[in-house]
């Protein structure tokens, strides 16, 4: 991959000029906020924009089971099948790892011996606080984010999403330290209605002009919408 700005553009959608035309190669972006902030259908809005612009990706989830995640992605208006059967897609789901887990494991190392999971244009874990809060090994974090700045410089594109109230705020700072670009997802009531906006805080290396604020909403078989209208 030698392109220095991955496309994310979609037919009649705003997204990747409010982002600057697109995501710069060798990006560590952080798609942080509390739950219920958007963080997992923006991540979706992503993965279908680099899709559908030929670039490949791995996606885990600690949420979905894969036939969820194709029911989800195909309420959004967003058909990931095609992809899955020509391989451009890699769809890992934790779920059935995680649920009831209470105990520690050892999950990032497991994930850095995955050469699979690291070999597309795009590479994203939705949600990486649910692995954090999990995770046995204190040093797999430092090792974890060496591996993912070395993937950086390659021109790869790691994506990692973040629920703050699943981690702590030492935790939280060093991922925002690593993060090249960092987005944080709030939901607010804006004209009387409760309105999603991603707020850009950091973009390093941003090749064109980006809204620091972008409102956004979702709609069935149509996906994820920006406002016109700004989001204080």
């Amino acid at each position: 991959m030698v392109e220095e700005l991955l496309k994310i553009e979609l037919k009649g959608d705003e997204l990747h000029r409010r982002l600057g035309g697109g995501i710069p190669a060798g990006t560590i972006m952080l798609l942080e906020g509390d739950r219920g902030t958007g963080k997992s259908i923006f991540v979706q809005r992503l993965l279908y924009g680099f899709l559908m612009n030929g670039y490949s990706a791995s996606y885990i989830s600690s949420q979905y089971t894969t036939v969820e995640y194709i029911k989800q992605m195909t309420s959004l208006g967003y058909d990931i099948i095609p992809f899955l059967i020509r391989k451009k897609l890699v769809f890992v789901s934790l779920y059935p790892l995680l649920t009831g887990v209470s105990e520690k494991r050892k999950f990032l190392s497991r994930l850095l011996g995955e050469p699979r999971l690291w070999e597309p244009d795009v590479m994203i874990i939705d949600s990486f606080s649910s692995l954090l809060s999990r995770e046995q090994d204190p040093s797999a974090v430092r090792d974890f984010l060496l591996y993912v700045k070395k993937l950086a410089s390659l021109d790869k594109v790691i994506i990692l999403t973040a629920n703050t109230e699943e981690i702590d705020r030492d935790s939280l700072f060093v991922l925002e330290e690593a993060a090249t670009l960092l987005i944080r997802l709030n939901v607010k009531v804006f004209g009387g209605d409760l309105k999603n906006s991603a707020m850009i805080v950091k973009y390093n290396n941003a090749k064109g002009i980006f809204q620091k604020i972008i409102p956004f909403r979702v709609e069935p078989k149509v996906g994820l919408i920006v406002e016109i209208a700004a989001v204080v």
